[in-house]
């Protein structure tokens, strides 16, 4: 199992690092594709078909936010709101507003979570962030993941993720938080101040380990084990890009507000 986890995280990399280094184009594409995956692997945990009228409106959705820059204005995203809730309407309720809410909630973390991730990789420092960040993410979560194996103690959030320990989270935030300065000192040749390194790092680290608990939480609410079987030793997109989605708004934020 360690190994397979492993070997996927190391694919994985390679292949982000890869589509990222092909320029911004390639890199919206893949992230696009990787996030109407995820959105079909929503849409089924929430007991929706992945190719029912309600899937293909958050299909849809996500389209817009990826590609058009112009989505996030609160007139935009009330539009998109209320398109959701005008659908069970339309259906006369065969589709029923829980699901329309489920889906709903999916297509807004996806959505903004798969623009501010394509939106990461601009000209400038873009590259360099955006590897700082998915190394970030995946150092979090193998500091994580070994130090809660080695250290044991305490269970972080047993009701959610039965597997996962305090002493595991500290670690990963260390670990992740560690990654960030030591690679963004190393990539920006000392010129980012290291308090507010260690600041991004810090958030990204936090960010992405509550992403993964989110995901962990609706798993056990719908009874869903796996959010899909597209990754050997990770389950679906999902299971592998739930932290990365989720922090990358947060991320973004604070690296442009301080413009660094």
């Amino acid at each position: 199992m360690l190994r397979q986890r492993v070997l996927t995280a190391f694919v994985g990399i390679t292949v982000i690092v890869g589509m990222a280094a092909l320029g911004p184009f390639t890199w919206r594409i893949f992230v696009y594709v990787g996030s109407l995956v995820g959105v079909a692997e929503f849409v089924a945990m929430s007991g929706v078909r992945w190719h029912s009228f309600l899937a293909w409106w958050a299909y849809a959705m996500v389209t817009v936010m990826i590609w058009w820059t112009g989505w996030a204005s609160p007139m935009v995203i009330y539009a998109i709101v209320a398109s959701a809730l005008v659908i069970p309407v339309l259906a006369q309720n065969q589709v029923s507003f829980r699901e329309t809410g489920a889906v709903l909630v999916g297509t807004l973390y996806l959505g903004i979570g798969g623009a501010s991730l394509s939106a990461f990789r601009q000209p400038g420092n873009g590259w360099t962030w955006l590897m700082v960040y998915v190394l970030t993410i995946w150092a979090t979560d193998t500091a994580a993941y070994f130090g809660g194996t080695w250290l044991r103690g305490p269970k972080l959030w047993p009701a959610i993720s039965p597997n996962k320990t305090v002493s595991g989270a500290l670690v990963g935030l260390l670990g992740g938080t560690a990654m960030t300065f030591v690679l963004g000192d190393l990539l920006f040749h000392g010129t980012e101040p290291w308090p507010q390194l260690l600041l991004v790092g810090l958030v990204i680290s936090f960010a992405g380990q509550v992403g993964d608990l989110v995901e962990s939480a609706y798993k056990r609410a719908t009874g869903t084990k796996d959010s899909g079987k597209l990754l050997p030793g990770h389950g679906g997109m999902l299971d592998r890009v739930d932290s990365l989605l989720f922090a990358a708004p947060f991320a973004l934020y604070l690296i442009e507000a301080l413009h660094l």
